[in-house]
């Protein structure tokens, strides 16, 4: 149509002749031209209200002489003036001027279209914070429209989060939102659980508080964009068959259905119970049967904690945390913890006045976690911190009316006083300061084997120096015990001894500290170093082969290295070549790698091939299953006692929006995905 407006107005012989003629006998001869070119010229023998084509169309215009007369009786149909507004309305859509009648449908769909994605939208962002916040969807009434007026009954926190923000965009001066949602129709309000099921699936694309046991599947890879290695928590997977076969076919079915090559699984980490580790029927033996390459490791923050764990069954050892536990039972009660922190204020006032006194931060005791170590650790340094207080409190209760408290805080008291557990809370105090920073850096994601281990030495070298000095450092330990005794007017002393006892430490001593040092601080000592050096050797030979690839003055053997992952590297000649020249670059650039990620990061994969995928298989190679853990932590949160029946779908996507909470989730992305399937409402713009 453009290309014959301009033909018309650049190669018509009548622009020549009519040059001093008016401007709208041009626009209508142009116009009676144009709607004459519309169809076929083949077909075209009537012009506009079915006039006969004649001069100036099909014919030429001769009578000049009376040109102005003609042309003024032509302007004056109808016809002319019907041209004329269609050629005026044909303009406005090609300048852009008019929307066209194709444009002007699409405006309305489009303008219905997004008054329907007013009524989704609220609905996603409030699906969308409750999977983040961890908070439950439905409520007792989460039925039937929503009323916009606050309800008589709890219609559960979607319902009341929607129905805040409705009502806020309605203050905030947009009603848009409520005319929308008061527009809707009942059939299409999109609030139902299934629509919230299709929302939080949309986003997602132990046994629990139901008795539904729950596997958590995480994976642990190497990232070449940002250079980082992740741990992520891929879903839940309930499982009713526990037994070791079954829960391998349920791990390798899971992996394919989340698309995941099995044939590139380089290692499996589970904790040591015999379902997972057994050598016949365990999980890690039926999943490397299938897959040889897949090297099971035994999660190091478990070994670390069941090394502690053994060491404290010393039986002093073992006796001190069941009365730490006792004092914080004791004192777990309104009454009783109100009475403490009380003197707990009293006596930071007075320990803020002295310079070696105690500074504290903790504002309350704290229960031994029952897995958890780090917690652990805490628990027994607030006892140690606080022992004063408790002593002061516990001499306070005894004087009470109610005689159960008065006799228990009687008992605990004279526990305290008894030197068994005074020398017993010292020595887990010095020790755990040497592992307590070790179970908080295993639980790092960005940490591989080799720096775990490293760190683990480390521990051991300084645990072995300390045995080696145990007089010199047990006798400091006890000086300072003495002091802070002599300020609670507590005795240590040698407990009495028995020439047959079988069960108690009989040590002939002529003072207390050498027999404490005997009976408690050195076995103590000599079992944890035992339990780390023995829990922890699978893990020293497995990098064993892989310390030639970050130390150059490492010697090890890479026939086995070589022949164990020989579907990764080429042949044997050619990986002890790549080593030397490998060896000869970080001498060169004196370039001394940490970890298996600081030499993957500086390794060129293009001429060091073998070494690279060495490095990668190195770095992916599970630490600890710490991320599971974290993941049936969140699954406390989000299944509760109030939402037992939540379905495992549901449960996945909440628990991914909870955690993954670095990943972000556009309202968009949802309706998109929601628009694939045939709706009543249309939302795809």
């Amino acid at each position: 149509m453009n290309s014959s407006i301009k033909d018309f107005f650049t190669t018509s012989r009548l622009s020549t002749n009519i040059k001093n003629l008016g401007v709208k006998s041009v626009v209508a001869i142009s116009s009676q031209v144009l709607d004459q070119s519309v169809p076929s010229v083949e077909c075209s023998t009537r012009g506009k209200g079915g006039q006969l084509l004649g001069q100036l169309c099909n014919q030429p215009f001769k009578n000049w002489k009376h040109a102005t007369e003609k042309f003024k009786l032509h302007e004056s149909t109808n016809y002319h003036t019907n041209c004329i507004l269609d050629f005026q309305s044909l303009s406005a859509v090609i300048t852009g001027k008019t929307p066209s009648v194709h444009d002007q449908l699409n405006i309305a769909s489009k303008q219905q279209k997004e008054d329907n994605r007013k009524i989704i939208l609220p609905v996603i962002k409030s699906v969308i914070l409750c999977g983040r916040q961890g908070i439950s969807i439905r409520g007792h009434r989460d039925y039937g429209p929503l009323e916009l007026n606050e309800p008589t009954e709890n219609d559960g926190n979607f319902r009341a989060i929607l129905r805040f923000y409705i009502n806020a965009t309605g203050i905030s001066g947009d009603n848009s939102h409520i005319l929308a949602r008061e527009n809707c129709k009942k059939n299409a309000q999109y609030i139902s659980w299934k629509i919230q099921n299709q929302i939080v699936d949309a986003c997602y694309t132990t046994a629990d508080i139901s008795g539904i046991e729950q596997f958590s599947l995480c994976a642990r890879y190497f990232d070449s964009t940002d250079k980082i290695i992740h741990e992520d928590f891929l879903k839940f997977v309930p499982v009713h068959d526990v037994s070791g076969r079954a829960l391998a076919d349920t791990i390798i079915n899971e992996l394919k259905s989340l698309n995941i090559d099995i044939k590139h699984l380089r290692g499996q980490g589970y904790d040591g119970a015999a379902t997972m580790s057994g050598k016949f029927n365990g999980v890690a033996t039926l999943i490397k049967n299938k897959y040889p390459t897949a090297l099971y490791i035994h999660c190091s923050s478990h070994n670390l904690n069941l090394s502690i764990s053994y060491s404290c069954n010393l039986p002093q050892i073992r006796n001190t945390m069941g009365t730490i536990e006792s004092i914080y039972l004791f004192f777990n009660t309104p009454k009783r913890q109100k009475f403490f922190t009380e003197q707990l204020e009293m006596f930071k006032k007075e320990e803020s006045m002295k310079d070696d006194g105690c500074h504290s931060n903790k504002e309350k005791l704290k229960r031994l976690c029952p897995t958890r170590w780090v917690d652990r650790h805490s628990s027994v340094e607030t006892i140690y911190d606080f022992l004063p207080v408790i002593v002061n409190s516990l001499e306070e209760m005894i004087t009470w009316p109610d005689k159960d408290v008065a006799t228990k805080a009687n008992q605990i008291l004279l526990t305290l006083g008894t030197s068994e557990f005074n020398i017993g809370l010292s020595v887990i105090i010095k020790l755990f300061q040497y592992t307590k920073p070790l179970s908080v850096y295993l639980q790092k994601k960005n940490i591989d084997l080799v720096e775990a281990i490293n760190h683990i030495n480390t521990i051991l070298n300084e645990l072995m120096n300390i045995r080696e000095n145990a007089e010199i450092v047990f006798s400091d330990l006890f000086k300072n015990l003495i002091k802070r005794s002599n300020e609670m007017d507590i005795e240590i002393k040698i407990p009495r001894l028995a020439k047959r006892q079988k069960h108690r430490n009989n040590f002939s001593s002529e003072n207390p500290e050498d027999y404490f040092s005997v009976s408690i601080f050195i076995p103590f000592i000599d079992s944890i170093i035992q339990q780390l050096n023995d829990r922890f050797n699978n893990h020293k030979e497995i990098i064993s082969g892989f310390q030639v690839l970050i130390n150059p003055c490492a010697k090890s053997d890479l026939h086995h290295l070589v022949k164990y992952y020989q579907e990764d590297v080429e042949s044997y000649e050619k990986v002890v070549s790549e080593v030397d020249l490998w060896h000869r670059y970080l001498n060169k650039k004196n370039i001394k790698p940490q970890n298996a990620l600081d030499a993957l990061l500086i390794c060129n994969q293009d001429f060091y091939p073998n070494i690279y995928n060495l490095l990668h298989i190195l770095a992916v190679l599970p630490v600890t299953s710490c991320e599971s853990e974290r993941s049936f932590s969140s699954l406390k949160r989000i299944k509760t006692y109030l939402r037992n029946s939540t379905s495992e779908t549901r449960l996945n996507g909440l628990a991914v929006l909870n955690i993954h909470r670095e990943v972000p989730v556009t309202e968009d992305e949802v309706i998109e995905v929601l628009a694939s399937i045939k709706r009543r409402l249309d939302f795809s713009l």
